[in-house]
C-alpha cells in the first residue's frame, strides 16, 4: 500500500512577522539617510562647482583687467567715501579714458540700464539708490562680472552691449537691502554669494574683513591659515568668494574685530595665531573658493 506524506505548510507566527517589519523598517531607514547623504553631496557638489565657475571668470577680470573688484566691506573702509572712490579708481584704472563727471550712476541712467541690461535692479526700495558707497561684498563682484558699456567715456553708466565674464541666472538676482545693485543667491539654499579682495581682508592692524549678510545669518570673513607657523590668509593675493550652503548661516562667534577662524584644521591655534577661534558647528558646510572638498567639514577633521 502506498502511502502519501503530506507537506505541512506553517504560516508565519506574529513574532516572526513582527520581526520581519522591523527590520524592513531598520533597511529603509538605512537608505532613507544614504538617499539623504547622497543628495546633500550632490547638492553641495553642485554649489561648489558654481562658486569654482565664479572664481575662474574673477581670474579672468584680474587677467583682462589688471586688478580685481573692490569688495565694499564697511569693517576695514568705514568712510562711504573712500568706498565711493576706491570703486571710481578702480574704474578709471580698466578705463583710462573714463569720463567720472558723466559715469557717476543716477537714478535716471541706472534705471535704464536695468530696464534694458539688467544690469541693476530697477525697483530699488532705498531713498537714494545706485551709491557706489553702498556697494557691499555680496554685490561688487556681481557688477563687474557684468561687464561694462563699450563707452570708454562711461564705462559703468553707458549704453550697449555688454560682454559679460559670468552669466548669472537672471531668476537669482537679488537686492534685499534695497540699494539697488544685485546680489547673486546661491541655487540650493538662500545665502547670497560673498566675496572678500585680498587688499582688503584687514586693515592692517586690528580689524578684519566682516561682512553681515541681508539673506543668509551669521557673519562671513576671510579666513586664515597657519603657514610655517605663521597666521596668513588663505589666498592671500587674490580672493576668497564664499557662500552660506545649505544652512543658510556663514556661522559665529566672533567677539572682537580682529578674530578669524583657520582653515582647514577649524581649530583654535593660541600659539600660531592668537586671535583665532573655533569653527562654530554652522561653518561646517560653508563653501569657499579656496577649499579643496565641497565643504569646510569635508575639509577638516573636525
Amino acid at each position: 500500500m502506498t502511502s502519501r506524506i503530506r507537506a505541512s505548510h506553517r504560516g508565519f507566527t506574529l513574532v516572526e512577522l513582527l520581526v520581519v517589519i522591523a527590520i524592513i523598517g531598520i533597511l529603509s531607514g538605512l537608505a532613507l539617510v544614504g538617499i539623504s547623504r547622497a543628495r546633500t553631496s550632490v547638492l553641495n557638489s553642485s554649489m561648489k562647482f558654481e562658486t569654482g565657475q565664479i572664481s575662474q571668470a574673477l581670474e579672468l577680470y584680474k587677467e583682462k583687467h589688471g586688478a580685481l573688484p573692490p569688495d565694499g566691506n564697511t569693517a576695514v573702509t568705514t568712510d562711504a567715501t573712500k568706498r565711493a572712490t576706491a570703486f571710481s579708481r578702480h574704474l578709471n584704472k580698466m578705463f583710462p579714458q573714463r569720463n567720472p563727471s558723466l559715469d557717476t550712476p543716477t537714478t535716471t541712467n541706472m534705471s535704464n540700464l536695468a530696464n534694458s541690461y539688467n544690469l541693476v535692479n530697477p525697483s530699488p526700495t532705498s531713498a537714494t539708490p545706485y551709491q557706489l558707497s553702498d556697494i557691499d561684498p555680496s554685490e561688487g563682484f556681481v557688477l563687474c562680472l557684468m561687464g561694462f558699456s563699450p563707452n570708454v567715456e562711461q564705462p559703468l553708466t553707458g549704453t550697449g552691449e555688454r560682454t559679460p565674464l559670468f552669466q548669472f541666472d537672471q531668476t537669482r538676482l537679488v537686492d534685499p537691502d534695497g540699494d539697488g545693485w544685485w546680489s547673486y543667491k546661491a541655487r540650493y539654499c538662500e545665502s547670497e554669494y560673498v566675496y572678500f579682495n585680498a587688499n582688503t581682508y584687514t586693515d592692517g592692524s586690528s580689524v578684519v574683513a566682516s561682512f553681515t549678510p541681508n539673506i543668509a545669518s551669521g557673519t562671513a570673513r576671510p579666513y586664515g591659515m597657519i603657514l610655517n607657523n605663521n597666521p596668513v590668509w588663505a589666498s592671500p593675493k587674490t580672493f576668497q568668494l564664499m557662500l552660506a550652503g545649505l544652512d543658510d548661516s556663514f556661522g559665529d562667534g566672533f567677539s572682537k574685530t580682529d578674530q578669524m577662524k583657520i582653515y582647514p584644521s577649524g581649530v583654535q591655534d593660541t600659539t600660531n595665531a592668537p586671535t583665532s577661534i573655533n569653527y562654530s558647528l554652522q561653518d561646517m558646510d560653508n563653501i569657499v573658493s579656496f577649499g579643496q572638498a565641497s565643504t569646510l567639514e569635508s575639509d577638516t577633521d573636525l
